[in-house]
């Protein structure tokens, strides 16, 4: 038996795949762990959002500079 919380990434997860498969899962669930941890803080979770999407995005910048050179 999965526990809500599983229900609810397992929900999410199904959505990205029909409406968002361009981004990455496992984005997406670091998202979800990090809004989980910060319900109380806010101002941290946002930063650490910021954080997270900032590394994907360098790391998609990387790839691509790789890929061109």
């Amino acid at each position: 038996m999965t526990n809500p919380e599983q229900e609810l990434l397992d929900t999410i997860e199904k959505l990205r795949q029909e409406k968002f498969p361009e981004l990455p899962a496992d984005l997406v669930r670091r998202i979800v762990e990090i809004e989980r941890d910060f319900t109380d803080n806010r101002q941290e979770a946002f930063k650490r959002i910021t954080e997270a999407v900032g590394k994907h995005l360098e790391q998609q910048i990387a790839a691509v500079t790789k890929a061109e050179a």
